[in-house]
């Protein structure tokens, strides 16, 4: 049986030489340090936020205004060039209507086309042509016949694509002419034409305008005018507009050479809204034009944004600096603060000790005896925090502030006469009277120290619990108070436990130290007594590490 005992408490030992009672010193100045600094801290990092928001929502502002602002000047482009667009054929339509009114023009329809009249007709329509960007001028009488057609001399032989030339879109636009009155125009949709000059290439847009010939009793024809959209292109506010047509083709000013391309990217420019997001950095304005209350086509115009997203950007970068800065001064202040904190901690820490060992000095046993106590007091309190009834109540904060409140308990006992406190036997009632007084003496040591010096450190009020209520009792028989159960502070009530069991186990003057056993088997005969039964139980879970201090 003894070699089996040796051979447990052998394996205790190996398995507590790696634990400590004693706290890491340095993590336990620093949260000590935030937490005294932690408005300081919260005040400066929400300074920090006010800042960057105000700052974010700022440059937010300014990007939003000026991406208002170009948006605005986009749309302002767009509805210059449609209004463009408009005066273009509205004037187109006057010089016309002037033309078309003129003798010798007049003349050649209201006499059902005579040929006596045709080369006077034709010499007017040429004079028309002349310098313009029309390909041709064509003239058909009621019954849809060609009667007069008249190119223009400065645009070369066009081929048509798509298998739809002049000719077929005159037919198409025929019928809706014959309905019109006169003074009024129609509009065939784009279509494209394939140009040749030299050995060049070149696609060519057109729209036909299409206006009725009347003399003052009846309609007699339809005169038709090919146009070259290149024209519309040339009047509008800026070379980075475009035109959307019916059909999803997209038409836009090469950047190089003048000349138009034809693109189906097929945007869907269609809804009321005007506008329509390509990406993040790109948008299009759009609007429709009106020509002779018809919509041949969408102007629309790109919208960059890539300087305003580089310049919020830059914003977003300079905040993180300032953060990232804010943090290092932090982080800095920190650092400096805790040297100096943990200076002054230690230096209260090395007082207060100084205090605590007093007593060991008057009486040897009692300073093995605060050691022993201290190290039992920590186990208990880390195995009573796997209570759940206590996880939220013993923190890692309440066991460091344990550590050092613990030796504190039997400060008191300085002012005991030594008569009392080293006699060898069995105090007196009148001594055993006296000897309370140790809890009240300390208590008011640690009182007036804490109010003099204004003193913080949660450590020391916990050192004046303890040493005030650890002769407490559960049942409420205890002193100097007589407090009962939960009244009496939860370190009080874990280091009575402590108090005791050292004291039961350990050799005196008067008395034989006590096995392990028995100690426990006084503990739990005064549970609910002398005891918390919780701390009576979480002693229990942990005796085999009390056994190794021991």
């Amino acid at each position: 049986m003894v070699l089996k005992r040796n051979h447990e408490t052998d394996s205790l030992h190996t398995i507590m030489k790696g634990f400590s009672t004693r706290p890491r010193g340095d993590l336990s100045s620093l949260r000590k340090l935030i937490r005294q600094n932690l408005m300081f801290i919260l005040v400066l990092l929400l300074l920090l936020i006010v800042f960057g928001i105000s700052l974010y929502l700022g440059s937010r502002q300014v990007y939003n205004e000026e991406e208002q602002w170009r948006g605005q000047k986009t749309m302002a482009e767009v509805n210059s060039g449609k209004t463009n667009i408009s005066n273009y054929f509205s004037d187109l339509q006057r010089d016309l209507d002037f033309t078309i009114a003129l003798p010798e023009l007049k003349d050649y329809y209201s006499q059902n086309f005579a040929p006596s009249k045709k080369m006077e007709a034709e010499h007017v329509l040429t004079g028309f042509l002349e310098g313009k960007q029309f390909y041709q001028m064509t003239v058909m009488n009621a019954s849809e016949l060609e009667m007069l057609q008249v190119n223009s001399k400065t645009e070369n032989l066009l081929s048509w694509t798509n298998g739809l030339s002049n000719s077929d879109v005159h037919r198409n636009l025929f019928q809706k002419s014959m309905k019109l009155q006169k003074g009024q125009a129609s509009l065939s949709p784009v279509y494209f034409a394939t140009e040749k000059e030299g050995s060049d290439l070149r696609k060519r847009v057109v729209m036909t305008l299409a206006m009725p010939l009347m003399d003052d009793q009846a309609l007699k024809g339809v005169l038709f005018i090919d146009l070259d959209l290149s024209n519309v292109f040339k009047i509008l506010p800026n070379t980075q507009l475009f035109i959307q047509t019916n059909d999803g083709l997209d038409i836009f000013v090469n950047q190089t050479d003048g000349s138009l391309d034809i693109k189906k990217i097929s945007y869907p420019l269609n809804d009321s809204s005007n506008w329509y997001p390509v990406n993040e950095m790109e948008r299009i304005h759009y609007s429709r034009v009106n020509i002779f209350d018809q919509q041949p086509f969408i102007l629309a115009e790109y919208h960059q944004l890539p300087l305003l997203k580089v310049t919020l950007g830059k914003l977003v970068y300079m905040f993180e600096a300032l953060l990232l800065l804010f943090l290092s001064l932090v982080m800095y202040s920190i650092f400096m603060n805790f040297s100096i904190f943990k200076k002054l901690f230690s230096t209260q820490k090395a007082i207060v000790f100084s205090l605590a060992t007093l007593a060991e000095g008057r009486d040897p046993e009692t300073g093995m005896h605060l050691e022993r106590s201290r190290d039992y007091a920590i186990i208990l309190a880390q195995q009573l925090r796997t209570h759940k009834q206590y996880e939220k109540i013993i923190t890692s904060e309440f066991i460091d502030n344990l550590y050092y409140a613990a030796t504190l308990h039997d400060i008191g006992k300085v002012a005991i006469p030594d008569a009392i406190l080293l006699k060898n036997g069995k105090l007196t009632d009148e001594e055993y009277t006296e000897m309370k007084k140790h809890v009240l003496t300390g208590k008011n040591i640690l009182k007036e120290t804490i109010d003099k010096y204004d003193l913080t450190e949660s450590f020391l009020e916990m050192g004046m619990n303890i040493c005030a209520y650890h002769h407490e009792k559960f049942n409420g028989k205890g002193y100097p108070e007589g407090l009962k159960g939960q009244e009496i502070p939860i370190e009080a009530r874990i280091f009575a436990l402590c108090d005791a069991y050292d004291a039961i186990r350990s050799k005196r003057s008067y008395k034989e130290g006590l096995s392990h056993q028995e100690a426990k088997d006084r503990i739990v005969a005064d549970k609910n007594q002398h005891f918390d039964p919780e701390v009576v139980e979480a002693f229990l879970e942990c005796e085999e590490k009390l056994v190794v201090i021991t």
